[in-house]
């Protein structure tokens, strides 16, 4: 493996952008090299036609559509969804908040920081300062899924149910 394939999959594994200091938390990489990869991938993928390219955005790197697809994109992909994960991660804030970076992690098993990251751009989640921090839902969290307040989630042994009722 060569530090181009590196970047290249840890900016697609990544739900948002990618600064050098978390692509350095990974891999040995200075700022001259990961631009070079950078534009190597970016060659790579107009010579093959690609849709899509590596943008440093805000400091950081992620993959974006081609303006020429937006229209394509946009009819299909609701700019405010979000993904598995982050819709887990925001599960577990909701149900355990406010609680620590470290216990979602645990409970999800997974680094939980991009999600966080996205959850806490998207204003669902905000947080407590103190050590450790803490994150917790916000109003426009219940505004999102029509709550007006955390008792009307679901309760979770319902949810043990459904399973124990699909398992047998």
């Amino acid at each position: 493996m060569n530090s181009r394939e590196i970047v290249e999959a840890l900016l697609f594994a990544s739900n948002a952008s990618l600064k050098l200091k978390d692509i350095q938390s990974v891999i040995a990489i200075e700022a001259a090299e990961l631009a070079a990869c950078v534009n190597e991938l970016n060659d790579i993928y107009a010579a093959s036609g690609r849709s899509f390219r590596i943008r440093e955005v805000g400091g950081g790197y992620l993959f974006v559509s081609l303006e020429a697809y937006a229209p394509y994109v946009k009819s299909l992909v609701n700019p405010s969804r979000l993904s598995g994960p982050a819709l887990e991660v925001l599960a577990v804030v909701a149900y355990k908040g406010p609680c620590s970076k470290q216990v979602v992690d645990t409970i999800r098993g997974v680094d939980s920081g991009s999600s966080l990251k996205s959850l806490l751009k998207a204003g669902l989640i905000d947080i407590k300062a103190g050590k450790p921090l803490r994150y917790y839902t916000t109003g426009h969290f219940l505004e999102v899924f029509g709550l007006n307040g955390l008792n009307e989630l679901p309760d979770l042994n319902q949810f043990a149910e459904i399973f124990a009722e699909e398992a047998n």
